[in-house]
């Protein structure tokens, strides 16, 4: 083997080796690790599921309903672990639930405000968010929250809490229903989107 041979093919094996090392980093791709789940001021956290790609978990609510007129308050905290070298940068919410609206009434609403604290979470930049049924009709609202990064969080992930401060209100002749027995539906469903420092 001449030296130009010897070049081509040294230029070729360092090109496939950098190739496979790309595929390995974006294969990786990383996981967080929830806590337990804790509901208080009018529901209960029934179960939880995280999902299959490691970034996502589903809460199952209890007794989050809201009857002809009544308020009820639902605050939930989540623990999170967010792995060393990424940080939060986008996080989607889904709520899952029923209205049931007599003819003549005001209908209903489901509130959410959001905190994050500690961690790898950074500071949510989301509105407080309200939607109002005004027929019956089984519902799925999603609420995308942008994060961002504070400074000095690169140092490597770490323990943070999210926040979810809920209210379901209805009015007279109407309900709303943020609870299930189908244990595969899930009542929220909070994805992470994480990102490389």
């Amino acid at each position: 083997m001449n030296f130009k041979q010897f070049g081509v093919l040294l230029s070729v094996s360092t090109i496939l080796g950098i190739n496979v090392i790309a595929t390995k980093v974006l294969a990786a791709e990383p996981s967080i690790t929830f806590g337990e789940a804790l509901g208080s001021g009018g529901c209960i956290v029934d179960d939880q599921l995280p999902g299959e790609d490691g970034r996502s978990l589903s809460i199952v609510l209890d007794n989050f309903s809201a009857f002809n007129g009544q308020r009820q308050k639902c605050i939930l905290r989540v623990q999170t672990f967010i792995p060393s070298g990424f940080i939060v940068q986008n996080v989607q919410v889904l709520y899952q639930g029923t209205t049931d609206i007599d003819r003549g009434s005001k209908g209903t609403n489901l509130n959410r405000t959001y905190s994050f604290s500690g961690g790898a979470l950074g500071q949510a930049v989301a509105r407080p968010q309200t939607t109002k049924f005004t027929s019956s009709k089984a519902f799925a609202e999603q609420d995308e929250i942008t994060v961002l990064a504070a400074s000095g969080l690169c140092s490597g992930g770490g323990q943070g809490l999210l926040g979810i401060n809920l209210i379901a209100q209805s009015s007279s002749g109407s309900s709303i229903f943020v609870d299930t027995a189908d244990i595969n539906a899930g009542d929220v469903l909070i994805s992470f989107d994480l990102k490389r420092c």
